[in-house]
């Protein structure tokens, strides 16, 4: 029964029709007991700056952002995690105190799955990031923080990926960063061995002319978003012997790590996937 009492937690973002968050918390809530509800807020980009005060004059207990407030957000927090300062952005929003923190579990998400479903190793990888905004600017923190050998992001706006570049490569002096154009002939410059798509939708045109056929032998592609039905080039690289992973890994990992920070309750990505009726990846 919802009260008086009752926390409110929210996804803000726009789109969120697609969201399985809401299905994922309110059932979670529900087994474990937790007093709280959880809503999806559909809140148009031109609200970006008075999302952080809205948090606060709604009364909000925290949050999950997606685009486009991940990083348009920031500067409206109190304190942000090692995580987010990392990568700029935010996912997941806590109000402590009367103190509003920012935290990112994409990263984290995005790694536990890629050992969990491919038991893959990023060590020493070279990796291409497709897009800079916040999603991919937080995989490829943790790809950096896991030890691969290179990430270069491939950006429709070269200054975006640039920005990127200049924020990771201090903090991780032995990690290789570069930036180029969102182009064919960027992405075959170089065998890849991990290929990571963080791109909406409006990306895709630009990546399906990308050659597959010069990834590394071992290659990976890997693609963040969960909702689309036939994400870019997964078929084309299946269909070479190149190993694919789906973006649902990501969502169960990331969901269950900001489902802790909510309630202090840890729950596995296999107890994710079972609320959400999930078979395999």
């Amino acid at each position: 029964m919802i009260n008086g009492s009752t926390r409110v937690f929210a996804l803000l973002g726009h789109p969120i029709r697609h969201s399985l968050s809401p299905a994922m918390h309110n059932e979670l809530f529900r087994r474990l007991g937790v007093d709280a509800v959880y809503v999806a807020l559909d809140v148009r980009p031109d609200d970006a700056e008075r999302v952080a005060d809205s948090i606060r004059t709604l009364g909000l207990a925290g949050c999950n952002l997606t685009v486009p407030f991940k990083e348009r957000v920031v500067p409206g927090l109190d304190a942000l995690s090692e995580a987010a300062a990392c990568s700029g952005a935010v996912n997941v929003v806590l109000s402590e105190n009367g103190k509003l923190i920012g935290h990112n579990t994409d990263g984290e998400g995005y790694l536990a799955a890629l050992r969990e479903e491919l038991e893959v190793e990023v060590g020493g990888r070279r990796c291409v990031v497709l897009g800079a905004g916040g999603t991919g600017r937080a995989v490829a923190a943790a790809l950096a923080g896991a030890g691969v050998a290179s990430v270069t992001f491939l950006n429709r706006t070269a200054a975006r990926a640039e920005h990127a570049v200049s924020t990771l490569a201090p903090r991780f002096p032995g990690v290789r960063f570069g930036f180029a154009p969102l182009t064919a002939a960027a992405f075959g410059a170089s065998p890849w061995d991990l290929v990571v798509n963080c791109l909406s939708g409006a990306g895709v045109p630009a990546v399906l002319g990308f050659p597959v056929d010069g990834l590394a032998p071992g290659a990976v592609w890997t693609d963040a978003n969960y909702w689309m039905a036939d994400p870019p080039l997964l078929s084309a690289c299946a269909a070479r012997g190149v190993r694919i992973q789906r973006g649902i890994g990501m969502l169960l990992h990331q969901g269950a790590r900001s489902f802790e920070l909510f309630t202090g309750h840890r729950v596995s990505s296999d107890t994710v996937r079972g609320v959400l009726n999930i078979g395999g990846w």
